[in-house]
């Protein structure tokens, strides 16, 4: 077992649908990889903010390390494909609110199986807008959303849970230090407010399911382990 995942953080996510590591990464150890994403994301557009793992070789292999691996091998498996990078970047004070969604209502794949780890490349509080959950929604179906209104409403995402399918008021923050990153489960409720400090809010999400899952998107990465889906699932190749 992951020196990083604990018993504990098994309990965790079997019952809120997620955990939180502290330390995962020093400030040190991120330098590399966050002055990689600010020039050829942010900066200059090189690689795109969603994927960019699809066409870069350093951030497929920056995101397979033994680390992550561990601590997403309890929840899903040894056979392991890493399927989405995704570059969180709200600057400061015009970062839009994420509406309230599950993540598995965007995503193609059968069936929908998938550990997300949220890494903070800086300090992430409520003032710059950090992620809020609503602890055991994971085991619900998927909840009714509704289509926002653009322009009336600057949000990073197109749909939002109809608020009543769930209790605000049960939602905790997720509060993270440079280095520190949370888990969470793929039909977990949370969303996150606008950040309208005068801080940025840099986070990576990395998200990983088992080989065993189906998807057709020309976005796998084999991680570790085998393909168990029958050869169904195409690879990129290095």
């Amino acid at each position: 077992m992951s020196v990083y995942f604990t018993p504990e953080m098994a309990v965790e996510y079997q019952a809120d649908g997620f955990f939180l590591v502290r330390k995962l990464f020093t400030e040190g150890e991120l330098h590399q990889v966050t002055d990689y994403i600010i020039e050829n994301v942010i900066n200059t557009g090189r690689l795109p903010v969603v994927q960019p793992h699809k066409t870069d070789r350093f951030l497929r292999e920056w995101a397979s390390q033994e680390r992550f691996l561990d601590l997403v091998q309890p929840l899903l498996g040894p056979d392991l494909a890493l399927w989405t990078i995704h570059c969180f970047y709200k600057p400061s004070v015009t970062g839009p609110r994420t509406p309230w969604h599950q993540d598995a209502r965007y995503w193609a794949m059968k069936p929908v199986v998938t550990a997300s780890v949220w890494l903070a490349l800086e300090p992430v509080d409520e003032e710059n807008g950090c992620m809020n959950v609503i602890p055991g929604s994971h085991l619900e179906e998927i909840c009714q959303h509704h289509q926002i209104d653009d322009e009336k409403d600057q949000a990073s995402l197109s749909l939002e849970i109809d608020n009543q399918k769930f209790d605000e008021s049960k939602a905790i923050s997720i509060v993270l230090d440079t280095g520190d990153c949370s888990v969470h489960h793929s039909h977990l409720i949370h969303g996150a407010k606008a950040n309208n400090s005068g801080r940025s809010r840099h986070g990576l999400v990395l998200r990983y399911m088992p080989t065993s899952s189906i998807r057709t998107d020309g976005d796998l990465y084999l991680a570790r382990g085998r393909d168990l889906s029958n050869g169904v699932n195409v690879y990129i190749q290095d």
